[in-house]
């Protein structure tokens, strides 16, 4: 029987500043590219946000176009001046979510390019 002969395994010593060097480079890769991450995430939300709010502030005069039909203030109410009123306001909303949903998509899209160009 052979006896299998292991070379001489004996720890080299380190110093504490290539330690450091061995530790802290792949600590930052990894944090720079997650802070990164993080970023390209909070600017997609801030502007999902952003958006949010315009479509609030276009569909804010509409609601008030519509109380003015519904309460009368430009006069009495006819059955064809309130249709002709909803149809109108319905026009412009429908006009507000079609943007809302055009911004919504163009975003999704936005953040994958930023993240697979991060990656």
């Amino acid at each position: 029987m052979t006896t299998l002969l292991f070379p001489n395994l004996t720890a080299k010593s380190i110093s504490s500043e290539s330690m450091l060097v061995l530790w802290y480079q792949p600590w930052v890769e990894t944090t720079h590219s997650a802070a990164k991450l993080q970023r390209i995430w909070l600017a997609a939300a801030n502007e999902a946000l952003r958006h949010e709010l315009d479509f609030i502030s276009a569909v804010t005069p509409i609601y008030s176009k519509l109380t003015c039909c519904m309460l009368g203030f430009k006069g009495p109410q006819t059955l064809s001046s309130m249709a002709i009123c909803y149809h109108n306001t319905a026009e412009d909303m429908t006009e507000a979510t079609f943007n809302r949903m055009r911004k919504v998509s163009e975003l999704s899209e936005d953040i994958r390019e930023r993240i697979w160009s991060e990656l």
